[in-house]
This record gives structure tokens, sequence and C-alpha cells, in this order.
């Protein structure tokens, strides 16, 4: 039968309309519920590690700074390592181990290891804060801030916890126990636990890195980074180590990468997954990428990309990615970093108060300006860097929605071809495929962790610390095997995921030596920390109250002073009106002394002069005279010759 093109052609346009509607519901109908302030990150990847979403029956290789929530899942094969930060903890695997969240909030962070070996750092714990860590047969509940080592054999009947500091509670199904620092305690059994009290023991390969990897987080915390950022914000360790602080007028102190590839900008180095509850986010490929890629923004100064971190003092808020997203084209996605004065409105129909957290906690933003684009009151919003040349990144929505590295695939774009189109901070409403939940090609790990996946904790799930019981009160050990000595009692792994209590040879007394200095400078450098730290918090409160004593006594010093000048201000009032009027005295006449008269100073005479002989003359000559006096004057001429 011949087909009919018109006919093809409206099915075509029907089922595309359909897609978008669906895809537009898909939105529309997501409920009203914010997403937790924070999300672990994925440090650290030594040798094959696989991953496993939340939600997904497959497993893909894990990816560097792959954000993990609840649900997720890890699995390191042999002879591989991974990391996790979460704020203020650090969560390291050894090989062979099974790892998942399975709460990880704002106020809580619980753990599952099904088998394998974990070593837990945590330098802080606030009052409303719970770490938990649940195995098999037990589960375990962090009293204290500490390092803590937590081992699960292969059968899931056995839990190894060592504390090198701080306390943990042991919750099993009928009874309490609480490990102290300097112990090490193994849980033997799933319905009726028995345990068995032993020392420490020698370092292993495994607690050489963990004590590596925390001596680089120590001195993270007297970083120069930790200077400017706030000690939430997750990933701040790497900064120092990349890039270097300056400081602009416009946006005060900004961090600045060292090693960038020529023509780079933010944004364009990585690739993207779908993340729930968050949605499409950003996965960095550079090693310092986690921190500046989630929290702070981006800013364009002095031909340069530097990155603009948010307040100190508050607890930042994750972000999946701060960027905008220039208006669709047809097979193509573009975005662009934001500015520390843009507003990030993110998928989903979150309340105003996560808004504002989102925003306030990761700019130079304030609550009014966050609260007049929420409510769509804001008008002609623009974005300073999509007019830079080069901010824009753009790629094809193939490579978008499969988790591919966008560095190598970017298509180069004219500023004038998005001038046109509006920009946004709501991500594109594309609807994720399998490559983009898993953040990649799914691979099944080896060996697979399937068969460890039907295991269910049997341990109570107690709530409340209980009260640390005696060291008599524990319960002996009832297992069969002969007695040894507890000194030379170690785990030795004998098959991938598989442990045995079999009694190793005695370590020679210089090997013994170095490995005890080595765990006491490991102890004496993380005391010397927190000391240092409770001396900082001390000295912080003593000027916070020393400020305090001193503004009040300014202020008393003020009010006194007013007070004083007030009374004084009465009292004369009050000796003006008792004191009675006088009549007014008479002026008496003032002496006055007689007026002399002016005379001028004496002139001196000049020096009299020789006279000169003069003749004697009539005093009128008569006319007659005067005719003759020609005749007279010629004849005295005449005698004056002779």
């Amino acid at each position: 039968m011949a087909r009919n093109p018109f006919a093809f052609a409206v099915l075509s346009l029907v089922f595309a309309l359909g897609l978008a509607r669906a895809q537009d519901n898909t939105y529309a109908d997501a409920p009203i519920e914010d997403p937790p302030d924070r999300a672990a990150r994925l440090s650290f990847i030594e040798g094959d590690v696989s991953m496993q979403p939340a939600g997904e029956n497959a497993w893909a290789p894990a990816q560097l700074n792959r954000p993990l929530t609840t649900g997720d899942q890890l699995w390191t094969e042999q002879d591989a390592r991974a990391e996790i930060h979460v704020g203020r903890a650090a969560v390291r695997l050894g090989s062979d181990t099974r790892f998942s969240f399975t709460q990880l909030d704002d106020d809580t962070i619980r753990m599952r290891m099904d088998e394998g070996v974990m070593n837990l750092s945590i330098r802080a714990l606030n009052e409303s804060e719970q770490l938990r860590i649940e195995t098999p047969n037990l589960s375990l509940m962090l009293l204290h801030p500490g390092n803590y080592r937590v081992e699960v054999n292969g059968a899931g009947d056995e839990t190894v916890v060592k504390v090198t500091e701080g306390e943990i509670q042991a919750n099993g199904p009928s009874q309490d126990f609480v490990v102290h620092a300097g112990e090490a305690a193994t849980f033997t059994g799933i319905d009726r636990l028995t345990n068995r009290k032993e020392e420490l023991g020698e370092m292993d390969d495994f607690d050489a890195w963990t004590l590596d990897r925390d001596r680089r987080d120590y001195l993270a915390l007297s970083s120069r980074t930790a200077e400017y950022v706030s000690p939430d914000v997750t990933g701040y360790q790497d900064l120092d180590e990349y890039g270097t602080w300056s400081h602009e007028p416009e946006y005060g102190n900004v961090w600045t990468p060292t090693y960038v590839n020529q023509g780079w900008s933010p944004y364009s180095y990585g690739s993207w997954s779908w993340v729930s509850p968050w949605g499409w986010t950003w996965i960095d490929a550079a090693p310092w990428g986690y921190a500046p890629s989630h929290y702070g923004r981006w800013a364009y100064v002095s031909s340069r990309w530097c990155w603009v971190p948010g307040p100190r003092a508050v607890r930042a808020v994750y972000a999946p990615a701060l960027v905008g997203w220039n208006g669709s084209r047809q097979g193509y996605v573009s975005w662009f970093p934001l500015g520390p004065r843009d507003v990030y409105m993110p998928d989903g129909r979150y309340s105003r108060r996560y808004i504002e957290r989102v925003n306030v906690t990761n700019s130079m933003l304030v609550h009014a300006t966050v609260r007049d684009v929420y409510e769509h009151r804001a008008r002609n919003v623009s974005y300073r860097n999509r007019v830079i040349p080069g901010a824009v990144t753009t790629v094809t929505r193939a490579t978008f929605t499969a988790a591919d590295r966008v560095d190598g695939r970017r298509i180069r774009t004219d500023q004038r071809e998005f001038a046109g189109l509006p920009a946004v901070t709501t991500s594109p409403r594309i609807l994720p495929v399998r490559e983009s939940r898993l953040g990649g090609a799914p691979r099944e790990p080896r060996p697979s962790p399937l068969a460890t996946a039907a295991r269910e904790i049997n341990a109570r799930r107690n709530t409340t610390p209980a009260v640390a019981p005696k060291p008599s009160t524990l319960a002996p050990s009832t297992s069969s095997s002969p007695k040894t000595d507890p000194r030379t009692r170690v785990i030795q792994p004998i098959s991938p995921g598989r442990y045995s209590t079999d009694v190793s040879p005695r370590t020679p007394p210089a090997q013994q030596s170095v490995q005890m200095q080595q765990r006491e400078d490991v102890l004496r450098h993380v005391r010397e920390q927190q000391q240092r730290e409770q001396y900082q918090q001390r000295e912080q409160q003593q000027y916070q109250q020393r400020e305090q004593q001193r503004q009040q006594e300014a202020d008393w010093r003020a009010a006194a002073r007013e007070v004083r000048q007030q009374e004084q201000r009465q009292q004369q009032e009050q000796r003006q009106y008792q004191q009675p009027q006088r009549a007014p005295e008479p002026r008496q006449p003032q002496y006055q002394q007689p007026r002399q008269q002016y005379q001028p100073p004496p002139q001196q005479r000049p020096p009299e002069r020789q006279a000169t002989p003069r003749v004697e003359r009539s005093a009128a000559p008569s006319p007659k005279a005067s005719e003759a006096q020609p005749q007279n004057r010629s004849n005295q001429g005449r005698a004056h010759r002779d």
C-alpha cells in the first residue's frame, strides 16, 4: 500500500506537539519542594571506580567533581580508591568497597557501607547535625569530631571500628556500645552481636594514604583561601594550589586560575549531567572546578576571568550551575556565566526563601533585588557577562544530552546571533536521556556488586546517644577461634572483598616505633590545629566582648556627660533666678590728663656762608638819576679795573 506523504507529515507534527506538551507538563507538575542546601563532591579517584545514580539500575564510570546526593552509590574495584567531601567531613574509600548515601540534607548525613573499608575524618560537628554510618549488622553514630575507620567483611556479619580520635556510638539489635579514642572494637554476628576490644594496631597503606590526604586538608585551613571563603564551601581546598588571590575595587578579593587554555571561559571545560533533584548540573573537568562552578560568581576584570566568592560569614547554598541561558535555537544549546550582580532563578517552583538564600550567599545581591526578580517586578534585566567576547558557549543538543565533554565540541558563534534572543537563568526544557542521568555510557563494574544489594541492616536505629558503658560492661567474645595476643591480631585481606582474622607475625620494634611516631605526629598535628581553632574562637569572643564593653562604657560616659551638663544648666538658671537685681552704680569720672600742644622738633640751621660785599643802593632813584645811571656804572667798572 502506498504511503500518503501528507498523512505522515501530520502524524509527525502531532507526535512532536504531544512530546512538547508532555515535556512542559513534566516541568509544570514539579512539586513545590526546596532542594538541599549542600551536596557531596567526588574529589579524588584512583583506579576503576563505578557509580550508580539514585533511581538507576545501571552503573557508569565515576566522574571527578560529580555531585553526590541521597541514593547515589559508589563501588571501588581492586586497588582503587576514592575520596568524597561534604562540608567539613571527608570520606575515603579503600579497595573493593561498596558505599552509598542513604540520606544527605542540611542537617543529616547518613552513609551505608555493605563491604570494604572506609575512613571518616570530620573537623567540626554542629549541635543540630547528625552523622551516621550503617553496616549490614551495625549502626554507628558519631558523638564528637575526630578520625574513624570502619571495616566490613564480605559476608557482612563482622564490623571493625577503629577510633584514632573522637568517640562513636555503636547501636546493635539489643545493646549499645561506645568506642573511645585509641580503641578498636570488632562486632560479630547479626541477630546477636558479640564484641572484642583491641588496640589500634599498626598502620597500613590505606592509613598512610588517608593521613596524607588529612594533612592536605589541615594545611588548607591556614591557607589564604580560608580567609576569604566560607569553610562550608565544598572544594575550597584546591583553590590555593591552582590559582592566586588579588583585590579588585569593584568586587573585593577575587581568585584567578593560574593555568587555563587560550580562549578559556567559565563553564566551557566539562560536561552536563542530570542530577536529581536539581536537574541539569555542570560537572567541571578541572581539578579545582567544583567550588567556582557551584558557588560564587564569575566576573571579567582587567582582561581576565576571576571568581568572586560569596560572603564568608554565612553558610553557602549549593547550586547546580550558576549560568544564564540564551534563547533556544533549533538543535543548539547556549549558556554563559552569571555575574556577581545577576539574579539566579533555578528550575522548579521553589520557595522565595530558597531563591533568596541561594543568591545572597553566593553573590553581592541583597534580598530586595532578588525579591523583585522573583515576583516578576524587575524590568529590562541585562547580563553583563553575556556581551563579553568568548563568554557564550554553544554546543549541539546531542552533545548536551549525551554528557559529552564540551571543550572539544564547542561551536563558534557570533555575538550578534544572540543579540535579539532573550536570556534567562532557567535551564532549557530538555528531557534527560540515560546517558544524561548516568554521566556517560553505562558500564558493568567488576566484580558486580549486585550480589550484596539484597542485604538489609538489622541494627537498631537509635537516634539518641547512649551513655558510654564502662569497659567491663562490654560482652566478651564467644567465637571459637583460639586465643591470641590482641596486639598482633589485625585484619588482613586475603581476596578481593574478603577479610580474615589470622595472626600476623610480630612487627619489628624499629618499625613499630616509626609507625607509633607517625601516629603521634598526626594526633599532635590534629590537636594543635584544634587548639589553634579554639584559640582563635576565644580571641574572637574576647574581642567581641571587649568591643561591647567599650561601646557600653562610651555610651555610659556620653549619657553621664549629658546629665552633668543638664544639671549645670539647671543650676545656673536657678542661680540667675534667685539672685536679686541691684541698681546700677553711678559711673565715676575718669581722670584725664591735660592735652599737650603739639611742638615740632627743633630744626638745625644750615651752616653760615661768607657774606659777599654788597653795594648800597639808594632807596628810590629820581628820573634824572636813572638817566645818569649807565654813565655811573661805566665809571664804577672802570674804577674797579683800575
